[in-house]
Parts: C-alpha cells; sequence; structure tokens
C-alpha cells in the first residue's frame, strides 16, 4: 500500500488530463459545479474541461476563448507530474532502490 500511495497524485493528475484529453469539447454535458448545484448560475470553473480539451487539440485561440486558464493548468499539473516524478526518482537513487518499486 505504501508504495502505491507514492502514485496516487501523479495518477490522478496524468488520467484525469487524459480524460479530458480526449473528451470532445463541442458536445455539452453534465456540470459538475457545486454553485450549479445550489442554483447560481455562475461558476468560475465553467468551461476549464473544454478549454484543457481545445489545448490539446492544438486549438489555442479557442483554448483561451473557452477559459483563460485552461492552458495554464496543463502546465501546472504537467509541471507538477514530473516535480512528482523527479522526487520519487532521487529517492529511489538515494535509497539504493534498484528496482521500479516507487516510479
Amino acid at each position: 500500500m505504501k508504495k502505491f500511495k507514492a502514485h496516487i497524485e501523479w495518477m490522478v493528475f496524468f488520467f484525469g488530463l487524459v480524460a479530458l484529453a480526449m473528451m470532445d469539447p463541442t458536445t455539452k454535458g453534465t456540470s459538475f459545479c457545486l454553485f450549479d448545484l445550489v442554483g447560481i448560475s455562475f461558476c468560475p470553473g465553467e468551461g476549464l474541461g473544454h478549454s484543457i480539451a481545445y489545448f490539446f487539440r492544438g486549438e489555442f485561440l479557442m483554448s483561451f476563448k473557452t477559459h483563460l486558464f485552461g492552458p495554464l493548468a496543463v502546465a501546472v499539473l504537467s509541471f507538477r507530474i514530473l516535480a512528482i516524478w523527479k522526487n520519487l526518482l532521487e529517492k529511489n537513487q538515494t535509497t539504493g532502490v534498484n528496482d521500479a518499486t516507487y516510479i
């Protein structure tokens, strides 16, 4: 279980980005916005998933039009994934573990 706990954060971020990259940004689906669920029409995250999907398709202008922070979210999550991997690799090197149990 300890080996799995070291991977939870990067796996959630990675598979979340993969799921958003495979999403069709032109479709309208169910909203998961808490503001929307309680009846408030304004949602600060509205369009963020669509923006990320457009970004992965190379449609950068539509990505920015849909949500200004979509490309920034991709960058932040990508750098966080890489930082976690770097820390795990350094941990393996300092402990002398030669197998890929923490990678």
